[in-house]
């Protein structure tokens, strides 16, 4: 009997045949994102598939086609392990079946639908590609899924300019989850023009403490000072959200002192998912 993989499983499996054949042949870093995409969207389409290493070999071929690559079809058969006629047919049926474009859609296009989708206006959606050039120019885009960008972008730009639009309705309208979203905006707000104090996440400890400070006034002051010091004594990894950690720190210190206080009441405020507090609010819990 065959066995029955998970999807995670299989997908990972096919970055990593990806980033071997790749390697090997010497593409370039677009290329193999792009075949590591396909070979999502592929999963994701339910489309069945007879063999995990036929699917990396024809993701990969059809990546280098898209990008241009001048890595030829016997060059990607040989390191796939698999025909040409195996690699060139699936290839073909993948691009019918599941209307893959011969060339990689750009952002530029999912913009342009969510701006009239969200109803912004000419200002907000000059800002909108403002916001994708800067972020080409720094590389932000690398690695992310066009729609991911896309998304990124226009919640950023809602955010900015307060307007009803939720983190979910932008997810939902990119197909994307609202993790995605919520960890890659924050980079495309931070390249915005006059963004307002208390729309842009907190960087610092002391900024987080002070945003909670001023939404949670009635609280006494000494929650905030023993968050703050808490904060400042945990001992988190360099790409530990400052945020979370504060987050974590704060719910931490009010539950103790009997406050009806939840993770998800502080989210919104800091910027951060409710995961991530919850997962610093154990850790100091643990610590106690």
């Amino acid at each position: 009997m065959q066995v029955r993989y998970s999807d995670r499983s299989v997908l990972l499996y096919i970055g990593t045949e990806i980033e071997r054949m790749g390697g090997a042949l010497d593409a370039t870093e677009d290329t193999m994102v792009d075949g590591i995409r396909l070979g999502g969207d592929v999963l994701r389409s339910g489309y069945s598939y007879d063999s995990i290493d036929s699917i990396a070999g024809a993701c990969f071929y059809l990546a280098c086609t898209r990008q241009k690559e001048p890595i030829s079809l016997p060059d990607v058969a040989d390191q796939a392990r698999k025909s040409q006629k195996n690699i060139r047919n699936l290839s073909a049926k993948l691009m019918s079946e599941l209307e893959i474009q011969p060339t990689p859609v750009e952002p530029d296009t999912y913009l342009n639908d969510g701006i009239e989708e969200f109803g912004f206006t000419e200002e907000q959606a000059t800002e909108c590609f403002e916001l994708l050039e800067r972020g080409k120019d720094r590389n932000l885009h690398s690695g992310l899924a066009p729609t991911t960008v896309a998304g990124a972008i226009l919640y950023a730009v809602a955010k900015k300019h307060g307007l009803d639009v939720r983190q979910q309705e932008i997810s939902e309208f990119v197909n994307k989850t609202t993790v995605s979203i919520r960890t890659s905006y924050k980079s495309f707000l931070k390249l915005a023009d006059d963004v307002p104090v208390d729309v842009l996440p907190p960087q610092t400890i002391d900024e987080a403490i002070a945003t909670l400070q001023t939404k949670f006034s009635e609280h006494p002051a000494v929650y905030a000072d023993d968050a703050r010091e808490l904060s400042m004594g945990a001992d988190v990894g360099d790409s530990a959200s400052t945020a979370g950690i504060v987050g974590g720190a704060y719910l931490n210190v009010a539950l103790e002192q009997g406050e009806e206080l939840t993770a998800d009441g502080l989210s919104s405020e800091l910027g951060v998912g409710r995961q991530t507090i919850t997962k610093y609010n154990e850790m100091f819990t643990d610590d106690d």
